[in-house]
């Protein structure tokens, strides 16, 4: 059966970013894309406001979207890509999601047409990652132009790492970079995830070396208990260990894939989005160990796929139940 990548299509200039990315992907693997579009009629309270659409009305948004549709598969015909189109009516979450029970991946941009200005990630790239029956990748509003924020985060130099990059960023000082990269945000102290799989494959897709990320919580402790150096010391020597062995779990598997790994103290955020600078592709969970049992995407998921400047792979991830205590 053939690899399928869905790709959601509004006519926006980020879907067709997401387009570009998808075509690429779809060269390399050869897949087959599948265009998705979504339509809707407005409704009307009719006891509200006496306002009539024209009978064709329905026609013609119908025709619309089909003629963007149509545009973007010639795109994809003249890259030498296979490609079908789906169009249906509802709302664009709602068939992306539908879409994606026969799909093996999903990519789509991080804006769309409508929502709010000051909204950061449109409600498709909200809802697929957290709901989508396969792996979804976010494309930035400008890639493949990586646009920088006026003001990138800071992030300082990983507590404890293997073989890390880092550049120059002024006044003595260094920064690391992860330039030429597979990025994989992971837990520090958990030794093999759908996370670290997936991205390892991906690494090896690509022929790219694989650095595991892991984000330690001390910054958010309550001042009430300040860890010693002593208790900061042994767990940063605890989450190396869980990295080394994060790193030795791929050997098998994944063994012509160089991997690296840094652990961070500060906010998770703050270091992932920082790492997409130069990653070539960050790849996340859709959960994460916090958060209210009935946010699916996490909050550190939302804040990356919001603020990233490279393409983003959300790996769906379920929360684990917590054990009951005897």
């Amino acid at each position: 059966m053939s690899h399928t990548i869905i790709v959601g299509i509004d006519g926006s200039t980020n879907s067709q970013c997401a387009l570009t990315w998808a075509i690429r992907h779809a060269r390399l693997t050869s897949a087959e894309i599948r265009l998705v579009s979504a339509y809707t009629v407005p409704g009307v309270n009719m006891s509200q406001a006496d306002i009539v659409y024209p009978a064709d009305f329905d026609t013609a948004v119908k025709k619309s979207v089909h003629d963007i549709t149509e545009a973007a598969a010639e795109l994809v015909t003249e890259a030498g890509v296979p490609v079908s189109t789906m169009v249906a009516p509802g709302d664009a979450s709602g068939v992306m999601v539908e879409n994606s029970k026969n799909a093996d991946l999903a990519v789509i941009g991080a804006r769309g047409r409508g929502g709010f200005a000051g909204r950061l990630l449109g409600s498709v790239a909200l809802a697929m990652p957290a709901h989508a029956h396969c792996p979804t990748v976010v494309i930035p509003s400008t890639w493949p132009e990586r646009v920088m924020p006026e003001t990138p985060l800071p992030i300082e130099l990983p507590v404890r790492s293997s073989n890390a990059q880092t550049v120059s960023a002024g006044s003595g000082a260094e920064r690391p970079v992860f330039s030429g990269e597979v990025v994989a945000g992971i837990d520090p102290f958990e030794t093999d995830t759908p996370v670290l799989r997936e991205a390892a494959a991906q690494a090896r897709f690509y022929g790219l070396p694989l650095h595991l990320v892991g984000v330690t919580a001390t910054h958010i402790l309550s001042p009430e208990w300040l860890p010693s150096e002593e208790h900061l010391t042994k767990m940063y020597d605890e989450a190396a260990t869980a990295s080394e062995l994060a790193a030795a779990s791929l050997a098998e598997d994944f063994a012509e894939v160089a991997v690296r790994w840094s652990v961070f103290d500060a906010p998770s955020t703050e270091v992932l989005v920082s790492a997409t600078y130069s990653a070539e592709l960050m790849v996340i969970g859709s959960r994460g160990r916090g958060g209210f049992i009935s946010t699916i995407l996490g909050s550190t998921s939302q804040g990356v796929l919001s603020h990233a400047v490279c393409p983003v792979r959300v790996v769906r991830v379920t929360r684990r139940k917590p054990t009951r205590r005897r």
